[in-house]
């Protein structure tokens, strides 16, 4: 099969698919690759237009060459899945340069249904599926294309017909996705790119926060299993942050608790220490992918009885893999509560711990201050209302501040962000001698009616403040709430009406008008259709199948659902297969032969029937010896016809042949 001449149909939706199925990865392949790609695909036009040869030896090394040294270079490292993926695109459009046969054409395909998988690696949106579904769709097509006949060479009914294969298959690919047995996604694969697509970090230095409000991105979606908990309950808690060199504020965790660590010991003595209050709230959150180990909730959480996910001493859950895709996960939290009434002398001298030599005239004005009052709860008090009383400002345009930035902030500019109202409190209380700390999180969402969750944006990023009291344990305080109440009731647009900076960093975004009523509704709309693809498609996990299947089928092992999937599987496969099967397998008739069957049929009306198996030239013949007055009319319908159907090759040119049978009909009706 050694110089096979891919139909013309085939290739044309096979280059098409290949674009298409590369296009998604544009973004994130390094330039070499995506110039081998461009040459690849043009050296392939060129091969089949006959202007080029196909490359030799010493040119395929080249390419293979360039490919490596392209991928090596655009990744720095050929550890991780963005390199392997890279690699297999590589080979992927190297392969067309050695597509000389049909075997070869196959593995070209073959290499296209993967690289389009490959796109869930990165998203599972509903776009992005829709798609992915019109690639699969094109690169079928191909497949088609490959083995077609020359009754289908229109490329519009290669793609049809695909489109039908595709859409009978439907019914069985979503009773697999059902019923069979779930495994890890091939997307959950961790994703060693080394960015965080998160707007939370590990460390805090004033000004990064205030560049996260810029961003629209979802952060994470929260269904509650009752009432929603007020605005000013909405406190996400993800990372908390104790040590400060002077200028950023870092986390360090110093305790670990979760089902792994704890299913042959006691709770470690920080968790024994959570008081819970109150009724428990039940939520479930589906969080976007971060490539971060954190998750967020509200305190207090409870541990989840699950393998991959524990909690810190800091009182926030985590996993022990990164979040690579959607992750949804169920938590129970008590609003009420009190921590650690007890602080260990370590942690009460890390919480308390200053830099030597930074900010000196707000350490004197906090001593100060704390010898004003006796209780320390007393002066956090003094502390809150000094945020107040000389009139500090919110606002996303802060002031530069230089190596002393809490005395810049406090005693000059006063203002500032959520990050520096929250650096500077918890400064003041450390410095006079008060265990204090910074959390980061989200603060609010805006709640969607129609979908009946919260979403938290990355514009709701926050940060506040814990402090512990003798005998009381950690409170919150958030000196944003004193100076920007709105902020907390009604969101960070509301708290920026005097100032025109709200997503002022986003060229377009559905939240940036979110008081005009009618684009409000469109965009809660999608959303809530965005988020049910989350729950019941992303985030359909082994858990969640066994428990819908429990809930409409019983009780059920393994053996069950593997019984139930088959015959549901046969069932449809019954449905589909048994109307195909009986349909008898005609081939449809092109316009010429319909046109010469009628002409027959008025010849047997005249009681010159044609035999079985006899040809128009030996019929016509015939006709003409038996009926020499039929004889020039039949043979101009029989010449036209031939013409038509064996030398034109033109399925429906018709109207030669309609014109000769109309005369024979006029000759006829004339002679009778």
């Amino acid at each position: 099969m050694t110089g096979f001449q891919i139909p013309r149909n085939s290739l044309a939706w096979l280059l098409a698919a290949q674009v298409a199925v590369i296009a998604p990865h544009g973004l994130r392949l390094p330039i070499p690759i995506t110039l081998i790609c461009i040459v690849c695909v043009l050296w392939r036009v060129m091969v089949y237009q006959g202007r080029w040869s196909y490359p030799g030896r010493w040119s395929k090394v080249l390419l293979v060459f360039g490919g490596f040294v392209g991928v090596g270079v655009g990744y720095s490292t050929f550890l991780g899945l963005d390199p392997w993926v890279g690699l297999l695109i590589v080979a992927f459009v190297l392969k067309l340069l050695e597509m000389e046969n049909k075997r070869d054409a196959y593995v070209v395909i073959l290499l296209g249904y993967f690289v389009a998988l490959t796109e869930f690696l990165y998203e599972q949106g509903i776009p992005h599926t829709l798609y992915m579904i019109l690639v699969v769709t094109m690169i079928t097509a191909a497949l088609i294309g490959l083995n077609q006949t020359r009754s289908h060479r229109k490329p519009v009914a290669t793609f049809k017909l695909a489109s039908v294969l595709l859409l009978q298959s439907m019914p069985l690919m979503i009773v697999l996705f059902v019923l069979f047995p779930r495994l890890t996604p091939l997307w959950t694969v961790p994703l060693q790119t080394g960015i965080a697509r998160t707007g939370v970090t590990d460390e805090m230095t004033p000004g990064n926060i205030a560049q996260l409000t810029q961003s629209d991105a979802l952060a994470f979606r929260a269904t509650f299993a009752g009432d929603v908990p007020g605005a000013s309950q909405l406190y996400w808690r993800g990372l908390v942050l104790t040590d400060f060199d002077g200028e950023t504020w870092h986390r360090r965790e110093d305790g670990f608790y979760g089902k792994q660590m704890t299913q042959n010991g006691p709770q470690p003595e920080w968790a024994q220490s959570i008081e819970r209050l109150g009724s428990p709230v039940e939520y479930s959150i589906i969080m976007e992918p971060t490539n971060r180990n954190w998750l967020f909730t509200l305190l207090m959480p409870r541990v989840i009885e699950a393998n991959d996910i524990g909690m810190v001493s800091a009182y926030h859950l985590f996993t022990f893999q990164r979040i690579s895709s959607a992750f949804r996960y169920n938590v129970t939290s008590d609003l009420d509560y009190r921590i650690e009434r007890k602080l260990s002398r370590n942690r009460h001298y890390r919480n308390t711990r200053l830099p030597e030599g930074y900010n000196p005239r707000s350490v004197a004005l906090a001593k100060a201050l704390r010898a004003e009052v006796n209780l320390d709860e007393d002066y956090a008090a003094v502390l809150l209302n000094r945020y107040v009383q000389e009139d500090f400002t919110y606002t996303l345009k802060p002031p530069t501040l230089g190596l002393h930035s809490v005395d810049d902030f406090f005693l000059g500019t006063k203002s500032g962000f959520c990050e520096h109202f929250a650096s500077s409190f918890v400064f003041m209380m450390r410095a006079a001698g008060i265990p204090a700390r910074i959390v980061v999180g989200y603060q609010g969402g805006e709640y969607n009616p129609l979908g009946g969750y919260v979403a938290v944006h990355q514009f709701d990023a926050h940060a506040w403040a814990e402090v512990w009291f003798q005998g009381r344990g950690w409170l919150r305080f958030d000196p944003t709430a004193v100076v920007a109440p709105e902020r907390i009731s009604n969101g960070l647009d509301s708290a920026l009406l005097g100032e025109d900076t709200f997503l002022s960093g986003v060229g377009l975004s559905w939240l940036k008008y979110r008081h005009t009523l009618w684009l409000t509704e469109i965009r809660l709309q999608l959303s809530a259709i965005a988020h049910y693809w989350d729950s019941w498609v992303i985030g359909y996990t082994p858990e969640m199948q066994l428990s819908l299947l429990t809930r409409y089928l019983g009780d059920l092992d393994r053996k069950d659902i593997g019984m139930i999937m088959l015959a549901t599987f046969f069932l449809l496969l019954g449905i589909i297969g048994v109307p195909i099967l009986r349909k008898q397998s005609v081939t449809p008739l092109s316009g010429v032969d319909r046109e010469y069957l009628r002409f027959c049929q008025m010849l047997e009306k005249q009681g010159l029937a044609r035999n079985v198996g006899e040809g128009p030239l030996t019929y016509a013949a015939r006709i003409s010896a038996q009926r020499p007055d039929l004889a020039n009319t039949v043979t101009r319908v029989t010449d036209a016809y031939v013409e038509q159907n064996y030398i034109l090759d033109a399925n429906d040119e018709t109207a030669d042949l309609k014109i000769a049978i109309r005369a024979f009909r006029v000759r006829s009706l004339s002679v009778n």
